[in-house]
């Protein structure tokens, strides 16, 4: 692969390094904005005429004439080859990350290892004197930057100081800016010193033997860095290691077992049939989002989890995570977990908004602070309708996927004052909201970011009243109680109708109903909009069915719908919004792409039975073309019109799989249905998977002489569900 800007970071213990070959460094995040610490890090081979080939991160000419670069899940593996002396180096940097392991996620150290050997023959010709001896050398500079000794290498220390607030920071005083010291250590015992800050060992080829140097390289914090509602919370993992001695002792006692473990997740997402791009951009999502990741214990014990929203620097707004919970759905259910119960403590009561009429109702805030600083939004408007949308959505969701209802039984009377809130924002009672409707898609017209009745608005409004009125029928009747699910259906339906007859314009439905600037403001100023028609209220939009992928993948019952039109839509929208690199928001925008949303248009296409899942090739175009060119910022989720780098909702991507297997999962009915979207695929039901036990359940569809079969491997990890597939005859296990 082409080589590009990629990161190690671990599961919310803030040590991030990112490896920038554009800028010629490798940056060390820890507690600031992402491009904190520049390193020049020279690592490469020394040979004996004081000739040093480097790998592109301490600037200058690195001299290797050919470089590649591969990832994975827990991986980022350079090649350095110099064919004419016959040098092969390698260096891998694996960051340990396992599904349900908090401990080994969230240490924060990652192994190193560099290596030589000779080279091969290359493109038909062979090394006639290839340089036999030399040595592996690492070492590290920077401005700044303290060095120490330490046992079988060295430590460096520098200041990490995080500006007040963030870049969407809103309210009349900022927090002070804070500044810790960031300390950490890299050990090798087979290496030798070789200055401050550089570690050598000598190698000899003459036996056409490799050699290799094995690190562990790690990073410590022992001050509170993150403020909870004011007060200092410490990173997670100091329930786990008493020090980073301790912490590294065990990474080397572990070292086998941890390898194993992440060689089988990173398994998962090789063997499958979706393709390479799709398996790349899999691996870039997952190290950006662990780089915005932040996992910490309260005072009064209970854990913390948030993810920054990339270069905003908020923390998990609730749109964001959003589309970021298909990683949790299919790998970690229990970071969701947390989302949903720290969300509930940001509840707004409903009359800020609506006046006296939303008594009784409330709405969520968009975000849980920036910085340093969490537990009161940071963002300078709320997006009322849609982050309560979100919030019901992703609770029924939950709840129906693992089977486990105790979370929403404790949130019911929080989620009706939410639903209340979102049927009193529509004022004129037909079902589609028309006051808190702003959103923050920043790049985008009014017609999609702020305006009143909007399509997409309103299906995702419906989806979630419907899918609450079904969780809340479900709870209320194993405690005897009253639901008050006909309210929330029945407002629902309203909707639908309208949206059959008003919004549908022969091949793809509105933007909005509304037609007229009249009344509309732009919250971002409050200022009205120049009066006479709205722009782009009839065009295409590539977000009329982003409300359904919830109730697909929980196998939640929908209410009746046109789906066949949503169908179209998407194809419609598909078509008419096409760029290089996937579809702009509307067809006639600003050329604006957003990759997150792309992913979930495809993902809900697949469940209507179209196949778009081959859009991630041109999504994987854009993060190569970023990668490797001015301002590299890790997954970038839109093209030079907006600002969306280091961010974590490439994970989007981890629905892949999952829409690909058309899967629905309803652990409260004990029903597994599959409906694959393609007649030959291979693809791991990530759900279902023994992390303890390192064994998941593959789908494989095969077609033969036009008789398409379908088998799961490792059956009995389905349990006691009742397995169901369309399109295909499932073989007896």
């Amino acid at each position: 692969m082409h080589i590009m800007a990629d990161c190690a970071a671990t599961l919310g213990s803030r040590f991030n390094l990112i490896f920038d070959p554009s800028a010629g460094c490798t940056w060390h995040n820890s507690c600031g904005e992402f491009r904190e610490q520049a390193l020049r890090l020279r690592v490469g081979v020394r040979l004996p005429d004081g000739q040093t080939l480097l790998l592109p991160f301490a600037g200058g000419d690195g001299g290797f004439p050919y470089l590649e670069q591969f990832s994975t899940l827990t991986t980022i593996k350079y090649r350095g080859v110099h064919p004419s002396l016959g040098i092969d180096f390698r260096m891998k940097v694996m960051a340990p990350f396992y599904p349900q392991d908090p401990k080994l996620s969230t240490a924060p150290f990652f192994y190193v290892d560099l290596s030589v050997a000779t080279v091969g023959a290359w493109r038909g010709s062979t090394c006639e004197r290839p340089a036999q001896s030399g040595e592996i050398v690492l070492a590290i500079a920077g401005e700044g930057l303290e060095f120490g000794p330490a046992k079988s290498g060295f430590t460096y220390d520098f200041p990490s100081t995080s500006r007040p607030g963030g870049a969407a920071c809103a309210g009349d005083s900022e927090p002070a800016a804070r500044t810790v010291t960031v300390h950490s250590t890299l050990r090798c015992p087979e290496a030798e010193p070789d200055r401050e800050g550089a570690l050598r060992r000598a190698f000899d080829l003459s036996q056409d033997e490799p050699a290799a140097m094995r690190l562990v390289w790690s990073s410590w914090q022992d001050e509170a860095v993150l403020e909870i509602k004011g007060e200092p919370a410490p990173f997670k993992y100091h329930q786990f290691f008493q020090s980073e001695g301790r912490m590294l002792a065990w990474a080397q006692r572990q070292r086998e077992s941890v390898e194993e473990r992440c060689a089988f997740l990173d398994g998962l997402f090789e063997s499958w049939s979706l393709g390479r791009a799709t398996t790349s951009l899999s691996a870039l999502a997952l190290h950006s989002l662990l780089a915005c990741t932040w996992w910490v214990r309260r005072k009064d014990g209970r854990d913390w989890f948030s993810v920054w929203e990339g270069s905003r620097y908020l923390h998990s707004t609730v749109d964001e995570e959003y589309n970021t919970a298909l990683l949790y759905f299919a790998l970690w259910p229990g970071l969701l977990e947390m989302l949903l119960e720290e969300w509930a403590e940001s509840e707004v009561d409903g009359q800020e908004r609506l006046g006296p009429q939303a008594k009784g109702s409330s709405f969520l805030c968009h975000d849980m602070g920036s910085m340093l600083a969490a537990g009161t939004q940071a963002y300078a408007h709320h997006m009322a309708v849609e982050e309560n949308a979100n919030y019901l959505l992703l609770l029924a969701a939950s709840a129906f996927f693992s089977g486990d209802t105790d979370q929403a039984q404790r949130r019911l009377t929080l989620c009706r004052r939410l639903a209340e809130f979102i049927v009193r924002a529509d004022t004129n009672g037909n079902g589609f909201p028309d006051d808190g409707t702003a959103n923050t898609i920043d790049d985008a017209g009014p017609a999609v970011q702020f305006c009143k009745e909007q399509v997409y608005l309103a299906v995702k409004a419906q989806a979630a009243l419907w899918a609450l009125a079904e969780l809340e029928d479900l709870l209320c009747a194993e405690k005897k109680e009253k639901s008050k699910g006909e309210r929330w259906k029945a407002w629902a339906s309203k909707g639908v109708k309208t949206l059959g007859e008003k919004a549908w314009l022969g091949d793809h439905f509105a933007v909005t109903l509304t037609r007229s600037t009249e009344g509309l403001e732009d919250p971002r100023t409050g200022g009205p909009l120049p009066a006479g028609e709205l722009e782009g209220w009839d065009d295409c939009s590539i977000y009329a069915g982003n409300g359904l992928l919830y109730l697909f993948l929980a196998d939640i019952k929908m209410p009746r719908w046109n789906l066949s039109r949503f169908a179209q839509d998407v194809e419609t929208a598909e078509l008419a919004a096409r760029t290089p690199y996937g579809s702009t928001h509307t067809a006639r925008g600003n050329g604006a792409v957003w990759f997150s949303q792309n992913l979930w248009r495809d993902f809900v296409a697949a469940y209507l039975g179209v196949d778009m899942l081959c859009g991630t090739e041109a999504y994987w175009d854009y993060q190569v073309l970023t990668g490797d060119n001015l301002d590299s910022a890790l997954y970038c989720d839109t093209t030079p019109q907006g600002n969306l780098g280091f961010y974590p909702r490439g994970a989007t991507v981890f629905g892949a799989a999952m829409s690909a297997a058309g899967l629905r999962l309803d652990r409260v009915s004990g029903e597994l249905s599959l409906t694959p979207m393609r007649k030959s695929l291979r693809v791991p039901l990530l759900p279902l998977t023994d992390w303890k036990k390192m064994r998941c359940p593959w789908l494989t569809v095969r077609t033969r002489e036009g008789v398409t079969t379908a088998s799961i491997s490792d059956r009995e990890l389905l349990g006691k569900l009742v397995v169901r597939i369309d399109g295909a005859e499932l073989e007896q296990a």
